[in-house]
């Protein structure tokens, strides 16, 4: 009976741990995207130096998350969206507008995709 006891406290603090890693992720994802949002519209206006100050913020968010992002998420898709916003830096600052917003479509979608693999699904339990 200890251990049946024992074996359901470890699962309900295996998934309250999971359920708060969820929140947290998302939470940075949905900041990820709002600030990513106001790049896209500043090129979209051909207003590169509000876009450049705003890909300077997003990569200092990154930065400042990229331990709890690392924690347990899937290095390619950082090393991924670090390529992207390199990528963009380069085309905002050349005002390369196609280019540059192509790199934010694909942010947005990465930056969507980070908490996926995370929530709680029967598929991601099994």
């Amino acid at each position: 009976m200890k251990a049946f006891v024992t074996s359901i406290v470890i699962a309900v603090i295996i998934v309250a741990g999971s359920a708060m890693y969820t929140h947290e992720l998302e939470t940075i994802s949905d900041e990820l995207v709002a600030i990513n949002d106001v790049i896209t519209e500043n090129i979209e206006n051909g207003q590169y130096d509000e876009a450049n100050g705003k890909i300077s913020e997003l990569d200092k968010y990154l930065e400042e998350k990229r331990e709890m992002l690392a924690t347990t998420g899937n290095h390619q898709e950082l090393d991924n969206i670090q390529i992207n916003l390199s990528e963009l830096k380069r085309f905002s600052q050349g005002e390369m507008r196609t280019d540059a917003l192509s790199r934010c479509q694909v942010l947005d979608f990465l930056f969507h995709h980070l908490p996926q693999d995370y929530r709680l699904k029967i598929e991601n339990i099994l």
